[in-house]
């Protein structure tokens, strides 16, 4: 597994597109499976060679209330997907919100990305289109 991070907006599904094909795994937009509309409970059934917009789906386990079952979640995820580029925005950085769900919402996100980097084969930023290896 590879995880690509950095800032909203910075080409990190074009890099790990562009790196995919280069290396001759990537074939379409049927491989790219997105936070923002995979629901939690069939996550484990995803199959696929990019994860996009982790963050979204961590969202959506604060928001239900099942913050502790991240990493569960995200094991059955690896399971299935050993070879997956993970991409996920950054969104610890600037002033700390004064709403406690955002603040859980940013916690998870971290906690999810300290679980991911240790199991990571390659962590990459992505800033500008740029990446910089960091593992």
């Amino acid at each position: 597994m590879e995880l690509v991070i950095g800032g909203s907006f910075q080409g990190k599904l074009e890099y790990a597109k562009r790196k995919l094909q280069k290396d001759g795994v990537f074939a379409d937009e049927t491989e790219i499976a997105d936070g923002e509309t995979v629901k939690l409970e069939a996550l484990g059934t995803v199959k696929c060679r990019i994860l996009n917009h982790l963050h979204l789906l961590i969202k959506q386990c604060v928001e239900n209330g099942q913050m502790e079952k991240i990493p569960e979640l995200l094991e059955r995820f690896l399971a299935d997907n050993p070879h997956c580029v993970i991409i996920c925005d950054e969104v610890g950085y600037g002033v700390v919100p004064m709403i406690q769900s955002e603040r859980l919402y940013r916690e998870a996100v971290g906690r999810a990305l300290c679980f991911l980097t240790v199991r990571a084969e390659c962590v990459e930023r992505i800033v500008g289109g740029m990446a910089m290896r960091i593992k």
